[in-house]
């Protein structure tokens, strides 16, 4: 049996979960010195919309394979995916303005266990009941780290503070984004993986990116000049 590709398999994760942290220690950043939750979030599109075109490009290129077909139903399930990761991502700037970093990332993380949820709603691909008492538990840990700070006992009515509300709410729409893009590459007639999540990929952040310039554009114009000034640390 080849091993290989289930320890391929960790490394990614691991390597995506590393960049994800660092990635939002930068939004974080940015957020607090130089730009609003919007233009935070637009950033995050604006810097990699390009290269992901760029890279997909490259792919079809190298590999001689036709742009495939896309379906209503990819573009459907691709732009709620990227309106639902849009307000997430903006949940978690707010979260970081209230919160600190490791309460912020851990209430956000909510969308492992959410996703499985969303992913059973949606897709109709369930756990076990074993599977399902696992993610009942590891969302009851991460509620017990809403309690203010200063505050050891925790108590159901600390469940209606501010940042329990952006943390969760930012753990659902990240399942929902996450099961959408799922959703949109299995629409994709292709059985090459890494095409499809190229596609998928490629044209989510191409949408976000000009529905969110659009809407800077007209809510706070500044932000699309301060988001460029920004360029060394959002790129």
């Amino acid at each position: 049996m080849n091993t290989a590709l289930p320890d391929l398999w960790i490394l990614v994760t691991l390597a995506a979960a590393t960049f994800q942290t660092l990635r939002f220690m930068l939004q974080k950043h940015l957020a607090a010195v130089t730009l609003s939750a919007a233009g935070a979030t637009f950033s995050r599109f604006f810097y990699s919309a390009p290269l992901v075109v760029v890279l997909l490009a490259i792919y079809l290129a190298q590999s001689g394979t036709p742009l495939p077909g896309l379906s209503t139903a990819f573009w459907g399930f691709g732009a709620m995916g990227g309106l639902a990761q849009i307000l997430a991502t903006v949940c978690v700037v707010l979260l970081f303005k209230s919160r600190n970093f490791a309460v912020g990332i851990t209430l956000k993380k909510t969308e492992v266990m959410q996703t499985v949820l969303v992913g059973w709603i949606v897709l109709g691909e369930g756990v076990t009941l074993l599977g399902f008492g696992a993610v009942a538990l590891g969302l009851m840990g991460v509620l017990l780290l809403s309690a203010p700070p200063g505050e050891v006992r925790w108590h159901w009515r600390q469940m209606g503070n501010r940042a329990v509300a952006l943390g969760l709410g930012s753990g659902v729409l990240f399942a929902i984004s996450g099961v959408c893009y799922r959703g949109a590459s299995l629409e994709i007639a292709s059985q090459d993986p890494l095409l499809r999540a190229g596609v998928t990929l490629a044209a989510v952040t191409s949408m976000q990116m000009l529905c969110m310039a659009l809407w800077l554009r007209l809510r706070e114009a500044g932000q699309l000049r301060a988001v460029w000034r920004a360029r060394r640390v959002a790129a």
